[in-house]
């Protein structure tokens, strides 16, 4: 294991009943990053994350942590910790309470204790809360408090099940930049599960996407989204065209589609739709051979409309190869 490395998963499998759900995933983590596993319901990122955790036992594989297996180790005796979507806080406990409670179990003097969790409390800006109960804070508070109290046994890796999904949109993004700020301040090591594309390209310094139990491909955001190795991952991760011709498939991303009055344009197409979504255009067209085209422009009309036809084309370097898995 290099010495940057502090996870691998090697050869993972996870069956439940006849079915299988992981198809031997190999990921290695890095020191001081933050991951996400990124697939839809039924893909297997959360049994990854519980395999880690050490909440569900592989079938085959292994796990090692900072070059020990802990593949058969207890949960509470690896060095990680898991922040859930519902947070978990204990109510009948203050927010203080609540972030010391593992140190409590550790026998971790009282004053040692009370000056970790004010440490904690100002790391996620709520100083002054520590005497409040779970039931008093918003959303954002208590997941706030979550993270505070699974990191105050400094863990090596930090595991987050989804922690933003309970809340609403607008408050959603503003957590998402203040898990980014909380990851670079400690430096510990998170693993983020979610099935939402931007919030993963919005957090990640590298992405896994997942599909049917299988990695399809690990990189960086900008990886991920210029240069997708297969269809799934580029209809996945944002709005791609999949075209397939003269032998090949190529993902084009929707922006990327040229229209009517802008150069490279040397395909007739039909306009099937035309629509606004969040101030973004969309056009759909029809080529010759039947197959469909999405365009999208934000905040851009078009003198294009639905039933007539006009030329579309894209440029050489925006129709990237990819392996055709029938997405």
């Amino acid at each position: 294991m290099d010495k940057q490395t502090i996870l691998e998963l090697r050869g993972v499998r996870k069956r439940f009943g006849g079915t299988p759900v992981l198809e031997g995933i190999d990921l290695t983590v890095e020191r001081g990053e933050f991951i996400t596993l990124l697939g839809s319901s039924g893909c297997g990122k959360t049994t990854t994350l519980r395999i880690i955790a050490g909440l569900e036992a592989p079938d085959a594989g292994s796990v090692v942590l900072e070059g020990e297996d802990i593949t058969s180790l207890e949960p509470n005796r690896r060095s990680v910790n898991t922040v859930f979507q519902n947070y978990a806080l204990f109510p009948h406990m203050t927010v203080a309470e609540n972030i010391g409670y593992g140190l409590k179990l550790r026998k971790v003097p009282r004053d040692a204790i009370a000056a970790k969790v004010a440490q904690l409390l100002q790391l996620v800006q709520l100083e002054g809360f520590g005497h409040r109960m779970p039931s008093q804070l918003s959303g954002g508070q208590r997941q706030r408090v979550a993270i505070a109290r699974a990191v105050a046994g400094e863990p090596r890796v930090l595991l987050l099940d989804e922690p933003l999904g309970a809340l609403d949109l607008k408050l959603r993004r503003q957590m998402q930049l203040e898990l980014k700020r909380l990851q670079k301040q400690l430096g510990t090591t998170f693993i983020y599960i979610t099935h939402d594309q931007e919030e993963a390209i919005t957090m990640s310094d590298r992405i896994a996407v997942m599909n049917r139990g299988v990695l399809e491909q690990v990189g960086t955001p900008n990886d991920i989204y210029y240069r997708p190795r297969t269809s799934f991952v580029a209809s996945f991760v944002g709005s791609a065209n999949i075209l397939r011709e003269g032998g090949g498939t190529y993902a084009i991303r929707t922006e990327n589609v040229l229209m009517a009055g802008e150069p490279q344009c040397t395909r007739e197409a039909a306009v099937l739709e035309k629509s606004f979504a969040g101030g973004q255009l969309r056009i759909l067209f029809r080529l010759a051979d039947g197959q469909q085209i999405t365009a999208s422009r934000y905040g851009l009309d078009s003198d294009i409309r639905e039933g007539s036809s006009c030329r579309i084309g894209w440029l050489a370097e925006h129709a990237v190869p990819v392996a055709d898995d029938g997405q």
